[in-house]
C-alpha cells in the first residue's frame, strides 16, 4: 500500500498599494505582486489579487502603449460629457495567477495592470498566496 506524504499549505496575506495619476490611468503592479508572492514563502501554489473598489479594474495583458492608449480613448468617448460612467466591467475585480518555483508564471509579455476607472487616488489591492 503507497503512502501518502502530507503536505501542508501555506496561507499568505498581505495588500500592495500604487498611486494613479489620472482617470483611466494603467499602473504595472507586477512586480509588487511578484515582491508579496517572493515575502509569502510559497514556491508553487497561486496568488489571487483583488480590487475591492468598483472604480478600479485589473487587467492581465500586455503592457503595449497603443493597447492602452485605444482603452482610454474608447472610455473617453463613452463617458464623454457625463453621459455615461465608465463601466466598471472593463478588466476584472481580481484574478488568480498561477506560482511556480517561488515566481509568477506570466507569458512572455504578460503584466498585471491596475486600471483608474475613476480619478487619482492612492490604491491598494489584497493578494492572497496559496500553496506549499
Amino acid at each position: 500500500m503507497a503512502q501518502r506524504s502530507r503536505v501542508s499549505l501555506v496561507t499568505y496575506e498581505t495588500s500592495c498599494t500604487c498611486t494613479t495619476k489620472e482617470r483611466f490611468d494603467f499602473v504595472d503592479i507586477t512586480e509588487r505582486i511578484q515582491h508579496a508572492v517572493a515575502g509569502s514563502g510559497v514556491r508553487d501554489g497561486r496568488a489571487t489579487v483583488f480590487s475591492p473598489t468598483d472604480d478600479c479594474s485589473l487587467l492581465l495583458n500586455e503592457r503595449e502603449s497603443g493597447l492602452l492608449e485605444d482603452v482610454r480613448g474608447a472610455l473617453d468617448r463613452v463617458s464623454k460629457g457625463g453621459l455615461m460612467d465608465p463601466p466598471s466591467t472593463i478588466g476584472a475585480k481580481s484574478v488568480v495567477l498561477p506560482v511556480v518555483d517561488g515566481r509568477l508564471r506570466l507569458g512572455t509579455w504578460q503584466r498585471l495592470l491596475l486600471f483608474e476607472l475613476d480619478s487619482s487616488r492612492e490604491r491598494s489591492v489584497r493578494v492572497q498566496v496559496i500553496g506549499e
